[in-house]
């Protein structure tokens, strides 16, 4: 039984398949969040439309654009995949959190047994649309044969190279014969790996502090209090930037790179440097060489322990120190929290610079903008 020879539950003609996706919460939803979705979409129902089928009256395939607030209403998702065919995920890190991907799955899952030869189970194919960072989950979905870079990269970044137009054209049509083979019960029905949706969990942000090591302070016994001035204003600092960093995304981790802390650079993070570790002869080489070897979602932030003007060593060249080259980019100049600038000011932009910069390096949907700047084909 398939879905033109019984009667519609939504009374829609029947569809060969159905593309769902998702995006990572960061991204700004004022701009055309789907384009490159849309334009895989387009390709495949072409490659779709243009092999033979068995029944051609059936519309190729649907897509849920991101602009229309109304696609997300439950009832209308229904509807929709009522006689939807086969199901096609574009897996990426954010895909299995997502709430409207998940009801879409949902709802495809809940067709009746009598719709199709197959159940809903045997017609789902996902897609490697992104390689998450660290290259880790390229084994979540079957590989392709002959295009090595499809595990690799994954799909998005097949549809932006014009250099690997062949292997984007051959990833299509593979697809195309899989969603026409599983829409008309060709070959042996088999259930589809489908991992798990994972917990929800968030990353960390990291708070770290950058103190004078008691066995390096030069205060000595005498002036106890004065010793302690620059650690009671790390920690008073650190608290407010706890306080500012969103903790719908992130969980916040406060740590002591004096204490022995070396993962520093995992994570985007706000480095509160004391003011005396950074023009302190003796300790100031050794910071300044650290912060150049940073990459730039860690955001260093001189904390001056009174209110009197701070200004950098002379010899600092802070100008002419090099990258670390693993990062590819630019380290962030320090940026000092002087008396007369608002500290939730300071720190709010310095939060947000080390997220903008941890995303534009790890999200594939912040390093290729959602809106082209050409009407041509997009390129790397």
């Amino acid at each position: 039984m398939t879905p033109d020879e019984t009667e519609s539950p939504s009374g829609q003609q029947p569809c060969y398949f159905f593309l769902s996706h998702a995006h990572p919460t960061t991204v700004d939803r004022a701009v055309e969040l789907d384009y490159y979705e849309r334009t895989v979409f387009e390709d495949l129902a072409r490659v779709v439309g243009g092999l033979p089928r068995e029944r051609p009256h059936w519309r190729t395939g649907m897509f849920r654009p991101c602009g229309d607030p109304s696609a997300r209403s439950a009832a209308r998702v229904e509807r929709a995949l009522a006689t939807v065919a086969v199901f096609v995920a574009l897996r990426s890190e954010c895909y299995d959190t997502d709430e409207v991907a998940a009801t879409e799955r949902a709802a495809f899952l809940r067709q009746p047994a009598t719709l199709h030869s197959r159940l809903p189970g045997q017609r789902l194919l996902p897609v490697l649309w992104e390689v998450p960072p660290g290259g880790a989950g390229e084994d979540t979905v079957a590989a392709i044969p002959g295009v090595p870079q499809y595990a690799e990269t994954g799909l998005i970044a097949l549809s932006r190279r014009r250099g690997e137009r062949d292997a984007y054209e051959r990833v299509l049509a593979y697809l195309g014969d899989s969603i026409i083979e599983l829409a008309e019960g060709r070959g042996d029905a088999q259930p589809v790996p489908w991992p798990p949706r994972p917990a929800q969990t968030r990353p960390e942000f990291v708070i770290a502090t950058l103190a004078v090591p008691p066995d390096l302070d030069p205060s000595g016994d005498a002036q106890p209090a004065a010793r302690q001035d620059g650690p009671d204003r790390l920690r008073e600092i650190a608290t407010r930037v706890a306080a500012t960093v969103d903790r719908a995304r992130f969980d916040v981790q406060l740590v002591e790179v004096s204490a022995g802390y070396e993962q520093l650079g995992r994570r985007p993070a706000v480095l509160l440097v004391e003011e005396r570790v950074w023009v302190d002869p003796a300790t100031g080489v050794s910071v300044r060489r650290l912060l150049g070897a940073l990459p730039a979602w860690v955001q260093p932030l001189i904390v001056p322990a009174g209110d009197e003007p701070l200004r950098a060593p002379e010899d600092d060249a802070w100008a002419g120190r090099p990258a670390r080259a693993a990062v590819g980019h630019r380290a962030s100049r320090p940026r000092i929290m002087a008396a007369a600038d608002d500290p939730l000011t300071i720190i709010a932009v310095t939060i947000g610079r080390a997220v903008r910069h941890f995303d534009d390096e790890h999200l594939v949907e912040r390093r290729y903008p959602p809106r082209p700047r050409s009407n041509s084909h997009p390129e790397e």
